[in-house]
């Protein structure tokens, strides 16, 4: 995909709590709507190059997932349940990672964490969600996702019981999510269209990363 193509994903990304006045342009000529984004581009480029290798691969679903899965460690009725999209998942994978339902994300946790470490000027939390949007772009079919800058990192793990099992009481998935985003079920359904290009090593154990429809590199319903 054109390195243009993907300049969109940065683009679209604006500072959480800044006002928009004008264009900037950025070292090394990238052009965003705030000079505090101009971090994204190294970033951007590092990570489509040698995190993603411009394809729709394990890497970039995986990091989508991550998305997810630091996130959803939040609650309207619970403060315990964690801070959300606050990089927990990252900062803290030696516990987050152990949960049941996050299974086989230590790999994608231990990637990050290497480019995290080469990119100071951006909290853990904002590097997840950014990766997360960059990595999908190389999935035909898949939404652009905007990216808003400013999340600040957290300082504990979130619990145990915060992302759903697959096994799960449809009832209870739904309460959770309602409870941890706001969910109504529409969006629920909405939000799985996410494992079209998911895999699972224990569908078939005779078939490593076994994907879950007949298409994994592309974002569709097939």
């Amino acid at each position: 995909m054109a390195f243009s193509t993907l300049l969109s994903i940065v683009t679209l990304a604006t500072a959480a709590s800044a006002a928009v006045v004008k264009r900037v342009t950025c070292p090394g000529g990238g052009v965003t709507a705030n000079e505090a984004c101009c971090v994204l581009f190294p970033i951007l480029q590092d990570i489509q190059a040698n995190l993603f290798e411009n394809e729709c691969g394990d890497n970039a679903h995986e990091a989508l997932r991550l998305t997810f899965h630091d996130a959803i460690g939040i609650s309207k009725t619970n403060a315990s349940f964690g801070g959300g999209a606050d990089g927990s998942f990252v900062l803290f994978g030696d516990i987050e990672t152990q949960f049941p339902a996050n299974g086989g994300t230590d790999e994608i946790v231990a990637l990050e964490k290497r480019f995290i470490s080469q990119h100071p000027g951006i909290s853990t939390a904002d590097f997840i969600q950014f990766a997360g949007a960059v990595g999908i772009t190389n999935c035909p079919g898949a939404p652009r996702l905007q990216f808003l800058l400013g999340r600040k990192d957290g300082t504990q793990a979130a619990p145990d019981g915060t992302v759903p099992l697959p096994f799960d009481p449809i009832t209870k998935i739904l309460a959770r999510m309602e409870d941890g985003g706001g969910f109504s079920p529409a969006e629920v359904v909405a939000l799985l269209t996410a494992h079209t290009v998911g895999a699972s090593d224990n569908v078939d154990a005779t078939i490593p990363r076994t994907p879950f429809d007949s298409t994994p590199n592309r974002f569709d319903t097939q």
